[in-house]
């Protein structure tokens, strides 16, 4: 059976005045739900102003903060909505698509968050300035990175099967070492 087929089929168990009353309360949901998302954007902006965090990241990154809870907001709020339609074919399609985008924002912070705690560990390890310190520093730096690379790939991987996410981060990773293994022997040669 197509997908049209399926489509027509869930489209004749449903009335139209059933539709119609569906497809009004799945309005509302997605209305209240950009609604939700602007005020929070606005109430976090606020808290960012009054304890001066752009002071202490960079804006681009409170924006980016931002961005992730206002769409988080929204995209739940437009999955809730659909499922209010309670047409399957429809709601399954989307809410396989809509899975991605949360999936993906929360590995790129968690990324983003795990090169931040790379680049203090670092920091704190050069700062000790023992005799392994420089070495100690980049394999703590790099070892975090790593750590929180591989979860944020099985983050953003999660609508694809385990074993095709297991075989991308194995390559990815043998990608990244090879990438810093090159890195670090021409900035040796260079000196």
């Amino acid at each position: 059976m197509t997908f049209y087929e399926t489509l027509q089929e869930s489209f004749a168990e449903v009335t139209l005045d059933q539709l119609a009353i569906r497809g009004l309360f799945a309005l509302a949901l997605i209305i209240i739900g950009v609604l939700i998302g602007r005020l929070l954007d606005a109430a976090f902006r606020k808290i960012i102003e009054k304890f001066d965090i752009n002071k202490h990241i960079r804006g681009t990154f409170c924006e980016l903060f931002l961005l992730v809870i206002r769409w988080t907001i929204y995209i739940f709020f437009i999955y809730l909505g659909l499922n209010q339609l309670e047409i399957p074919v429809i709601s399954d399609f989307l809410s396989s698509i809509l899975i991605t985008i949360p999936a993906f924002t929360g590995a790129l912070l968690l990324l983003v968050l795990g090169v931040g705690l790379a680049y203090y560990l670092r920091t704190i390890i050069k700062n000790a300035e023992t005799k392994a310190s420089e070495f100690m520093s980049y394999v703590v730096f790099y070892f975090v990175i790593f750590i929180f690379s591989v979860y944020s790939i099985w983050i953003a991987l999660i609508p694809i099967s385990p074993e095709t996410s297991s075989s991308l981060i194995i390559v990815l990773t043998a990608i990244a070492l090879a990438g810093v293994i090159y890195y670090h022997t021409k900035k040796e040669l260079n000196k």
